[in-house]
């Protein structure tokens, strides 16, 4: 079974800004506020997250199977960042266009990601809303 304290390290990292032992290189490579952006999107993407509470009354998350990143700087970062922190390629790879589940990861790997990050993971959403015009 994998070791998930670079996982834990990726939460502790959101939350303080300061790297620790996994991401102190990566730190000194992509800058804080590029390695805070890469890190709360990888942990955005495993957060359960639902749409509908019908949706959590059926255990139905909007998890996707892979991260699309579309633009090819953001994926040069992320190479990166998973070649200053080997731990990561344990839990996340690059496949051309997206980031993917490590495919040796076990279900019940998975799930121990996922609950990890769920629970320590505080998601802050913004919602804009727009004002009623006359």
């Amino acid at each position: 079974m994998n070791n998930f304290d670079i996982i834990n390290e990726l939460i502790s990292y959101h939350v303080k800004k300061v790297p620790g032992n996994f991401l102190a290189i990566s730190f000194d490579i992509l800058g804080k506020d590029k390695l805070t952006t890469l890190i709360k999107n990888l942990l955005l993407w495993q957060k359960m997250v639902y749409t509908s509470p019908t949706m959590a009354n059926k255990s139905r998350t909007t998890n996707k199977d892979f991260y699309l990143v579309e633009d090819d700087i953001i994926i040069g970062e992320y190479k990166l960042l998973f070649e200053a922190c080997s731990e990561l390629n344990n839990f996340f790879i690059i496949k051309i266009d997206r980031i993917v589940l490590n495919p040796e990861l076990s279900k019940k790997e998975i799930e121990k990601l996922r609950m990890i990050i769920d629970e320590g993971y505080q998601l802050s959403i913004k919602v804009n809303v727009g004002k009623l015009k006359l």
